[in-house]
């Protein structure tokens, strides 16, 4: 029983480690070393298949755990909310962690046994503290310039307005150029009507960044425009997910506790 304990508290390092080291990588570059991962995944799966030689009574649970892991993030990957850093993360941290430690209770208990979607789902919790500080600057950006900090994007619908508030923010052209983490929070529609300047609120993750500011800098040009323009950042998600296994590990399963709580009422 205590080589479990030991091997569980090795797999909690490792995943803290290798999230770790992915992170830094992240908030630089905004990629990570397939190198990262292949030793992260061969260490926690050889901690895994050594917890269950000792004890095999959860294999069904593992498995089914690593299944569902993996599902998750080709899912979140495919519709372009995961880049592929932060899918193969999961799946080695599916790998590694696949159920809830049992070595320790934390300050809420687990409410289901997979661990990695409690920690995707914190993780998604904390990047959303991104929208509420831009809202919050946009907000007394609104309430100084009013409508004018939407000069040049024909945009009145009011949902898509605060949506672009609560992801992005203006900056100048060389500024989107330059920066390796921001992307165009517009783009350059044609039609019957003329050449406007349109929001665009949704991309994909894993879309090749330069190639796509670069369109819409020559689009922008091309069509007359000048000024500022709405762009939104490449969150290093790596980071939040990070923060969500730290929170799992010591807080436990608040967002589940939470919902059989309201349920119960």
């Amino acid at each position: 029983m205590e080589s479990s304990v030991g091997l569980e508290f090795g797999a909690i390092f490792v995943s803290i480690f290798f999230f770790g080291l992915g992170s830094v990588s992240d908030l630089k570059k905004r990629e990570v070393d397939d190198r990262v991962w292949m030793a992260y995944a061969g260490v926690g799966g050889a901690l895994t298949v050594a917890r269950l030689l000792i004890d095999s009574s959860m294999l069904l649970l593992v498995l089914s755990s690593i299944g569902v892991s993996v599902l998750f993030s080709f899912v979140l990957f495919y519709f372009g909310m995961f880049g592929g850093a932060d899918a193969k993360a999961i799946m080695c941290l599916g790998l590694t962690l696949p159920l809830n430690p049992v070595s320790y209770e934390p300050m809420l208990g687990y409410v289901h046994p997979f661990f990695p979607v409690n920690v995707v789902l914190l993780g998604f919790v904390f990047s959303a503290s991104v929208a509420v500080w831009y809202g919050i600057v946009n907000l007394f950006s609104y309430r100084k310039e009013g409508s004018s900090m939407f000069a040049g994007v024909q945009e009145r619908n009011s949902w898509r307005r605060l949506l672009m508030m609560l992801t992005g923010y203006r900056t100048t052209l060389d500024k989107l150029q330059s920066t390796f983490y921001l992307y165009p929070l517009e783009e350059i529609v044609s039609d019957e009507a003329g050449t406007r300047r349109s929001i665009k609120l949704f991309f994909d993750a894993e879309a090749d960044r330069d190639q796509m500011v670069s369109r819409f800098i020559e689009s922008f040009r091309n069509a007359g425009f000048s000024g500022k323009v709405w762009v939104t950042p490449g969150l290093p998600m790596l980071v939040f997910i990070l923060v969500g296994l730290l929170v799992a590990l010591v807080v436990g399963d608040p967002i589940f506790s939470l919902v059989v709580t309201l349920a119960a009422r």
